[in-house]
């Protein structure tokens, strides 16, 4: 009789050569003589002459014994392990909507958020890229996803195995077309999703690509997630791959170089590369697979490829300082095993690279092998007479002995004590920290700041803290100066553009005015200044008050306009040409008395030349970092003629043709076609290449060059008398025969004439203008050109027909520096913007501020609704605007409210109701608003895009696409909103009036940045988000009106207790059954039924009288963290109103209605009326005092 309790018979596992007789499979059975131990075959098997006797442990397989007698065979089929048939891989399209069917159904916990930003992300970049949490096996019930997506189970469950975060990985075009999961245990690291590349239609792995701007450099980098804080960090457009195989998606990688978006690939080697030879391996194969693009493969090195792993320099690890520092060099240079002779063939490549690395793996494997054989078989043979081995105390391991010095921690800021100022040096040394004193401590501060040799110093305190006041009072003795010391010339100039109308008494009283070249002035009545006086403003159209005090006042505009330098006094060719200057010109007279003998004076910076013993105050001073240039294209036509009829027609021989090119490339351009006008990028490929001109000057030099003598030219020397013989000491410039493209620009810079030779005394000042812009050279040419063969920092874009060129202008920031010391005040301005502005470094820069004082009187509300309020709106959106500013008027009866809005839209109001002003003119430095209790915004202060990128690009180099606001450039257009905006809500002087109760409003549709931004400004005051319709139903859009309409007879359905169907709801707001889904549908993402089970579900939990006490923690949890927690994000924009609603269901399916409305009647009450008004998102205001008289929570809260 067969045995059949021994579960592991004793006998030979299955092979090739003898396959399982019960399963036919090779590899996994145990046979003997009369049992096979298969773990595949089970009861249900039918084997001739095999008969089933009990199942395997664990249930996998079963045990088999001989039998005689007959069977019919029976074995199912076995399953092929090619790709199931019911797998159709999806293309990158179908890969992205599935994707975020899955984003909508995931959200991100408060640990996971943690970890990202400990990557060094913020939560709106952590946000903004779509990283989520998943469990185990992640059911999605919500929304079905299509099985073939990479990951899903047959289940409908992500395949899995262990919880982390989830990785969305984009291509070129921002699709996401894939995950990595980013596992919590770690094991292992990162995870593909089941079949990401058998899934997809390419059958690649994805590639993680993010392109924040548009520089033409590609950072490769290893792994998934890593380049995505690096993206950020160093405002870099980034490639990422799975591990190092980057080369291993050859289709993806090949359409991203053809896709011509990238000139430059730059490879970003880990800390520590160079010693792992798998790595290098990978680096290797990547710079050949690009060689046979015709790419060739840089490196970004910052000494990181020989350190240790342990020293933490990865590219998301170093500063912005040390990237931008690190030099970019080829990888040939960088790989010393890479012969730099022609390309390796694969079989070279193979036989040198990869098959030592086999070699090495093999052997090691077969070493480890033989080592684990050689163990098992050896015998253990016992020791004859062993000794005692004596006890050994392994050695305690240091890990390192070296003594190194110690360094405090950088300080961010530092408590000003009178005396105790820290040095330059010191002050470096700690960190540069922001300077923080208390009232009455600002002139003592300024004044040991210049003692200690501080340079440029900038005060952010906050608006209406007294910066102007107390400034106004400096004098020469504040910065340790006698006044009485007639060898000591230092002044100081209190700079700003409201010299002539000081919003403070104290500068208005002790500064004198330095009087401005001007046309003539007027009195405007209807303003004061500080001491009472009447404004003083430039006549218009209009019979001046105050006569002009330079005839020849539009000569040195004309001559600014063509970007001339233009001065006055006795050296000046204007003042030499004008007969005032010999009869004794009233304004300059004034002037050299006013600067010979005042100390303190108040100007405008574009009116003085300070020395270096002189102090300057720039109150909120806009620093001009550009000078303009606008071109029409006739003016191009022009150029030529006056370029013909000139005697050097060397130049003009090349120039007529560039020109001609640049003419055909601006008629090209058509309003028709380019209402908005184009940027840099657009306007360069329509102008001549580098290549483009040199062929033009080989074509028109080409018979001079082969016909000379000596191809090099003659050089032009400059001549010095020495021991009295004329001897050349330095070469100057060249006689050439084809010139150069550095050349053409110098010898286009050479054009710029004097323009004194066309102006002379007989000339009638309109005369002298008409001779200067008839024979002068327009600067535009030369700047044209240079930004043509290579200057980046000179702008050209294209707007109304006319070409803007755009380049940097030194003149503020060289008065700036000319001075010994500066103080700007500016509460908004940040140092490292104020540092890109004077071209120096941030750790020049001193920042001081004062104590900030509260402000818990102040309530500033968010009025959303009402779109960006732009410059252009049309006559509905303006009636809208009026109908909410008449709204809140009447919710303030009595006061007296002023009002903000662009300056174009500033006719529509009513100038007898509102005190009126406009943005970036009455928002800075304005105290007309004083008397006033309510403010009110209108629109969002974004300033003119094309402009501000030139400005941008003349001062980086960085040419950005204007309206694509990302990375660096994206960050300092919005610091010049968010200021804006914080200046504005300093109009009202809330810490000044603390007894009143003074309320800010801005209309306009703010982002997250700019609300946080505005709650950081004013950290105590009651910062409220609003909806328009709350305040004037009317002033919603005709979408909102409808949505609340039915929201708002759907609560009182629920209300009454009728049960509400779609029928009569569309009854009663009087539109069809279609518009009521179509509504719902199109502006909450969700159907009517949906809505309806989210507002029963909380009528009842309002009514519900359960207590906390009464729920177990779970519950507890989701009412008092879980629920709290989506309202918060809702808040914060990650979510939407119908991601809410889908949440509330989810968890109420999850715990059963029931239970679900206890818990919602332990929510507190806050949270429960947010979360209402977020399911209808606009909630009317009468529900929350409904919810007040019927709350369960006064024993609960």
């Amino acid at each position: 009789m067969i045995s059949t309790t021994e579960n592991k018979p004793k006998g030979i596992n299955s092979s090739k050569r003898n396959p399982c007789p019960i399963c036919k499979d090779t590899h996994g059975c145990k046979i003997s003589d009369n049992l096979v131990m298969c773990l595949r075959g089970d009861r249900n098997w039918s084997v001739p002459g095999w008969k089933y006797l009990k199942s395997l442990k664990g249930g996998m397989g079963g045990l088999f014994g001989v039998d005689s007698g007959e069977r019919q065979e029976y074995r199912p089929e076995p399953e092929t392990k090619a790709k199931p048939s019911n797998i159709t891989p999806l293309t990158d399209e179908q890969l992205n909507n599935e994707a975020v069917k899955i984003l909508k159904q995931l959200g991100l916990t408060s640990k996971h958020r943690e970890q990202l930003r400990g990557r060094g992300l913020t939560d709106a970049q952590i946000d903004s890229i779509g990283f989520k949490s998943v469990d185990r096996y992640q059911e999605f019930n919500l929304i079905p996803i299509n099985p073939n997506f990479p990951g899903m189970g047959d289940k409908g469950t992500l395949a899995n195995s262990g919880s982390g975060i989830l990785i969305p990985i984009r291509n070129i075009k921002g699709l996401i077309i894939g995950f990595q999961l980013a596992r919590d245990d770690r094991n292992p690291k990162y995870q593909w999703l089941w079949g990401s590349s058998d899934r997809r239609a390419s059958g690649e792995l994805p590639l993680q690509i993010l392109k924040l701007n548009s520089s033409p450099d590609l950072n490769i980098i290893e792994g998934t997630q890593k380049p995505l804080p690096a993206a950020h960090l160093h405002n870099i457009n980034v490639l990422g791959a799975g591990g190092v195989n980057w080369h291993g998606s050859k289709k993806e990688f090949k359409a991203i170089v053809d896709s011509k978006n990238f000139d430059l690939y730059i490879l970003n080697p880990d800390t520590g590369c160079q010693a792992n030879h798998h790595v290098m391996g990978a680096y290797r194969a990547l710079y050949l697979f690009l060689k046979k693009l015709r790419v060739t493969l840089y490196i970004r090195d910052w000494g990181q490829g020989d350190r240790p792993k342990s020293d933490k320099v990865d590219i998301d690890e170093i500063t912005t300082e040390t990237f931008n520092n690190a030099r970019i060099i080829s990888y040939i240079e960088w790989d010393n095993q890479v012969i730099d002779q022609g390309e390796l063939s694969e079989e070279q490549w193979f036989n040198r690279f990869k098959l030592p690395e086999l070699q090495n793996d093999l052997a090691r494997i077969v070493k480890r092998f033989y080592s684990r054989v050689n163990q098992k078989n050896k015998p253990v043979k016992p020791e004859q007479n062993p000794e005692p081995k004596p006890v050994i105390i392994p050695e305690q391991k240091i890990e390192c002995s070296a003594i190194v010095l110690w360094k405090p921690q950088k300080l961010i800021s530092l408590p000003y004590t009178p005396g105790q100022l820290p040095t330059v040096d010191e002050w470096q040394q700690m960190g540069c920290p922001k300077i923080i004193f208390n009232n009455g401590e600002r002139l003592a501060c300024y004044g040991e700041a210049c003692e200690k040799g501080f340079k440029f110093t900038l005060d952010t305190t906050a608006t209406g803290h007294g910066k102007s006041f107390d400034s106004g009072l400096a004098n020469l003795e504040t910065f340790g100066i006698d006044p009485d010391d007639k060898e000591n010339k230092a002044r100081i100039f209190y700079l700003s553009p409201d010299h002539r109308n000081p919003t403070n008494a104290t500068v208005e009283a002790n500064y004198v005015d330095l009087e401005a070249r001007h046309n003539g002035l007027n009195y405007d009545t209807d303003r004061k200044t500080a001491l009472g006086k009447s404004h003083v403003i430039r006549a218009k159209n209009q019979n001046p008050d105050i006569p002009s005090n330079c005839p020849e006042n539009q000569t040195f505009l004309t001559v600014a306009e063509l970007g001339l330098s233009a001065f006055g006094g006795k050296d000046s060719p204007i003042c030499q040409s004008c007969p005032l200057l010999n009869q004794g010109c009233l304004f300059l007279e004034n002037r050299r008395y006013t600067l010979t003998n005042e100390r303190l004076i108040r100007a405008d910076i574009n009116s003085i030349h300070p020395s270096s013993d002189d102090i300057l105050i720039l109150d909120d001073l806009s620093i001009e970092n550009t000078h303009q240039i606008t071109v029409e294209i006739n003016d191009v036509l022009m150029m030529v003629g006056k370029l013909q009829l000139r005697a050097d027609h060397r130049i003009f021989k090349i120039l007529r043709p560039i020109l001609v090119e640049i003419y055909k490339g601006l008629l090209a351009v058509t309003t028709e076609k380019h209402k908005y006008g184009i940027s840099h990028r657009e306007v360069m490929k329509l102008m001549p290449s580098d290549d483009e001109i040199n062929q033009l000057i080989w074509e028109h030099y080409s018979d001079d060059w082969l016909a000379c003598d000596n191809v090099w030219g003659t050089p032009i020397y400059h001549y010095e008398m020495i021991n009295g013989v004329p001897t050349a000491t330095k070469i100057i410039g060249e006689n050439f025969i084809a010139p150069s493209l550095n050349d053409l620009k110098n010898e286009c810079y050479k054009i710029l004439e004097n323009y004194a030779k066309f102006i002379n005394g007989l000339q009638t000042p309109e005369e002298k203008q008409q001779a200067i812009k008839d024979n002068v050279i327009p600067p535009w040419l030369p700047s044209l050109i240079d930004c043509l063969t290579g200057n980046k920092r000179i702008n050209l874009r294209i707007d109304h027909g006319k070409l803007t060129i755009t380049k940097l202008s030194k003149r503020h920031r060289n008065i700036i520096k000319g001075a010994g010391f500066s103080i700007a005040l500016d509460a908004t301005k940040s140092k490292p913007d104020y540092a890109l502005s004077l071209g120096i470094s941030p750790k020049e820069i001193l920042e001081v501020s004062e104590v900030k004082q509260s402000t818990p009187n102040l309530t500033i509300h968010i009025i959303k609704g009402m779109g960006r309020g732009g410059k252009q709106r049309r006559d509905t959106m303006q009636e809208r605007i009026n109908i909410a500013i008449n709204a809140i008027a009447k919710l303030h009866p009595g006061q007296k409210i002023g009002l903000i809005d662009h300056k174009s839209a500033i006719n529509a109001y009513d100038a007898n109701s509102l005190k009126l002003g406009y943005w970036h003119k009455d928002t800075r430095g304005s105290n007309q608003f004083l008397d006033t209790q309510v403010m009110v915004s209108v629109g969002c202060p974004c300033p003119n895009l094309g402009q501000v990128a030139a400005e941008y690009q003349t001062l980086t180099g960085y040419s950005p696409t204007p309206d694509q606001r990302t990375g660096r450039y994206g960050d300092w257009v919005n610091r010049k909103i968010e200021a804006e905006l914080i200046q504005y809500g300093g109009r009202l002087r809330a810490h000044l009036r603390p007894t009143e109760e003074l309320h800010c409003y801005f209309v306009a549709d703010l982002d997250d940045d700019a609300i946080s931004a505005i709650r950081l400004a004013y950290p105590t005051a009651t910062v409220i988000t609003e909806d328009v319709y709350d305040i004037a139903p009317e002033a919603a859009s005709k979408g909102v009106q409808t949505e609340r309409g039915i929201i708002e007879a759907l609560w009182s359905s629920v209300k009454s207790g009728v049960v509400a169907t779609i029928d009569t709801i569309a009854q009663a707001v009087g539109i069809t059954k279609g518009g009521i889904s179509k509504c719902l549908k199109d502006r909450l993402g969700i159907g009517f039924r949906v809505v309806k089970k989210s507002l029963l579900l909380l009528y009842r939990a309002i009514n519900n009288k359960s207590k906390l006490s009464e729920l177990d923690e779970e519950s507890k949890y989701i009412a008092l963290e879980y629920l709290p927690n989506v309202v918060r994000d809702l808040e914060n924009g990650q979510i939407t109103p119908a991601d809410v609603v889908v949440e509330m269901i989810t968890t109420a399916k999850a715990f059963g209605e029931r239970q679900f409305r206890h818990i919602l009647a332990a929510t507190p009450i806050k949270t429960l009326c947010k979360l209402l008004g977020a399911v209808l998102r606009f909630v009317p205001p009468q529900l929350l005092s409904e919810f007040i008289p019927i709350s369960p929570h006064s024993e609960t809260a």
